[in-house]
């Protein structure tokens, strides 16, 4: 399952690049000097730095996380988070309007680690079955989620705990993504 969750990934940057700098060149974002990421291509110009999504050489571990939890993580998750560096990506599923969320370098990594385990334990106070969020939505309330038992994607309203399948599997609601203007 990680291979098709890789493959989708890769041919979703591809079509996200290929769209958006053919509309506007490459992708700028604020330039901070102690959170440096593998996805600048450049110097910094006027405190804004080009950059594009980053695959990593060694795929991140996740064991410690999964140890702390006491629980296994599902591998789409884990090839989502674990094998590239990217900011937030605007796109949509469907029209619905998202924010795929990848790290940005490993010390963001850590910080989606410790976010993730908060989410999961919030999950396990409230008697809800484990889901690892992947996406944001206008909604603060309303994330994309990742089920950790089976591997469907929701759309997943915190606040009541309703939850509705967008995709049967990460890859393929990563193949339905489309991309929008930044």
């Amino acid at each position: 399952m990680s291979d098709q969750v890789l493959s989708a990934l890769e041919q979703f940057f591809l079509r996200w690049q290929r769209d958006g700098e053919g509309r506007r060149g490459l992708p700028l974002c604020d330039w901070e000097a102690d959170w440096r990421s593998p996805c600048e291509l450049d110097e910094p110009r006027e405190g804004r730095v080009a950059w594009r999504p980053f695959q990593r050489e060694q795929a991140a571990d996740f064991t410690a996380m999964a140890n702390a939890l006491e629980l296994t993580l599902h591998p789409s998750a884990i090839a989502l988070f674990g094998h590239w560096f990217s900011r937030p990506l605007s796109c949509s599923f469907k029209g619905l309007r998202i924010e795929l969320i990848l790290p940005w370098n490993d010390a963001d990594l850590d910080l989606l680690k410790e976010n993730l385990i908060g989410h999961l334990l919030m999950l396990r106070k409230l008697k809800r079955s484990p889901s690892l969020f992947i996406a944001t939505t206008r909604n603060e309330m309303t994330l994309v989620s990742l089920d950790n038992e089976s591997g469907q994607v929701w759309l997943e309203w915190l606040d009541t705990g309703r939850r509705l399948t967008l995709a049967p599997s990460l890859p393929a609601f990563l193949a339905r993504l489309e991309t929008l203007p930044q």
